[in-house]
């Protein structure tokens, strides 16, 4: 059996008096796209910084590829790209040279430049100045850099911060072919279920520092109702329109009526036709 790409077992870390993770057990399957979900504040950030050594956990175990996080560390950052909070870049180079420094640094192949940009999209535009790029560009030049010597695990904080809807789209598509074309795992951590769940395998709720659900997708979908809301001027006629015109497998009861709006509950493997 394989090791997972990342596992936290009983994970604790506190600031001062505050405990912001108690106990945390996370374990992220290899070559999946994993939604690390949580509102602001629950401890996202504190859990990718400690996956990649940043900060240390006062209690717990993490492994990463297989490998101790506080024994590892040099060796798990070899094969780990990660983006966290905001991209960030030198405005005054060209999308090269921001690349070509990191190679440097890195001992990476200058071949790898073209790789990148390729792989995000961004090749005809490697010559240009970052300053001239859009903030969904710097977003994925910024993945460029993760993505930089093939790493096995790519670790994104909230990548979809701040854009608009075509951004949000581009983003969401080119981490959706990661897997394949970089042939690594992805956790992708986000505080908006709706966006990530277009593109992940798996999906963990961290809650009060806690993770409070883990599961394939398929498996959530399979336990969850999903909910049709219709805003309308007449709530009842639109009643009356819905159960005679449309071949709705739902009980009447799960078809509420409100003032303004109605509200269709169905299964997510029931029929609307």
């Amino acid at each position: 059996m394989q090791n997972p790409a990342i596992q936290l077992t009983g994970v604790v870390k506190r600031f001062k008096q505050h405990e912001v993770l108690k106990g945390l057990n996370l374990v992220v399957p290899e070559r999946s796209i994993f939604a690390f979900l949580g509102n602001n504040g629950e401890g996202k950030s504190t859990a990718i910084r400690l996956m990649l050594g940043l900060l240390h956990p006062d209690q717990g175990r993490i492994q990463i590829l297989g490998r101790d996080i506080t024994t590892e560390r040099k060796w798990i950052l070899k094969q780990t790209g990660c983006l966290v909070e905001a991209p960030s870049a030198y405005p005054n180079l060209t999308a090269r040279e921001f690349l070509r420094i990191a190679c440097v640094l890195k001992s990476l192949s200058l071949t790898e430049i073209d790789r990148v940009l390729g792989v995000v999209g961004l090749f005809g535009d490697g010559r240009r100045l970052i300053s001239q790029f859009s903030l969904g560009m710097k977003q994925r030049l910024a993945l460029a850099h993760a993505l930089l010597g093939s790493p096995k695990l790519l670790i994104l904080d909230e990548p979809g911060n701040g854009l608009d809807p075509v951004g949000m789209q581009e983003i969401r598509n080119l981490i959706a072919s990661l897997p394949e074309t970089g042939n690594c795992t992805v956790l992708v951590s986000s505080h908006q279920l709706d966006e990530v769940e277009k593109i992940a395998t798996h999906l963990a709720l961290l809650k009060n520092g806690r993770v409070q659900f883990q599961s394939e997708m398929a498996a959530l979908y399979a336990q969850q109702d999903a909910y049709l809301t219709l805003l309308v001027d007449d709530a009842v006629l639109a009643q009356r329109v819905l159960m005679e015109s449309w071949s709705i497998r739902l009980l009447k009861s799960r078809l509420r009526v409100h003032n303004l709006y109605v509200c269709i509950v169905f299964h997510r493997n029931w029929l609307i036709k």
